[in-house]
């Protein structure tokens, strides 16, 4: 937080802790709260890092615009299935993003305009081909490590 406030360009990302950016928010939402002792914490600082700040940063290295929706942009898009039982809009959106919505909601996705998954059904791979490659690499880099 105090990178954020000091005014230094910072970004929302994953290591690995898991690839749905939807917790990574959420995680990082807790953890300034916890390390800071303050339950106000990190409530405009985590959504200004995912949502403008990582395109600020993307944009320093990519030609095509991105983080915007518009002709000649990247537009990669996510699409949620996510029906609340309360009021959402422009104001409330990152509490529904925090406390209702997960990477199981997303349905499809879009990346530089081309559709890549559709209701759920991954169009440009063979899901469980790619899989079953993944398993056999993993089993092979476990062997490597601990043998």
């Amino acid at each position: 937080m105090e990178l954020v406030h000091r005014g230094v360009l910072t970004g929302l990302g994953t290591d690995g802790y898991t690839h749905d950016m939807l917790e990574s928010y959420k995680v990082a939402n807790i953890l300034h709260k916890h390390h800071l002792c303050d339950a106000n914490a990190a409530w405009g600082e985590v959504p200004q890092m995912l949502f403008e700040n990582n395109a600020k940063i993307a944009n320093r290295y990519f030609k095509a615009p991105l983080g915007v929706l518009r002709a000649g942009a990247a537009a990669d898009v996510i699409v949620v299935d996510y029906n609340p039982p309360t009021h959402l809009d422009a104001d409330n959106i990152n509490s529904h993003i925090l406390f209702g919505m997960s990477g199981h909601d997303v349905v499809t996705t879009v990346a530089n305009g081309k559709v890549l998954m559709k209701d759920r059904k991954v169009l440009v791979a063979d899901v469980e081909e790619v899989m079953a490659k993944c398993r056999e690499s993993s089993a092979k880099l476990w062997k490597s490590i601990n043998s």
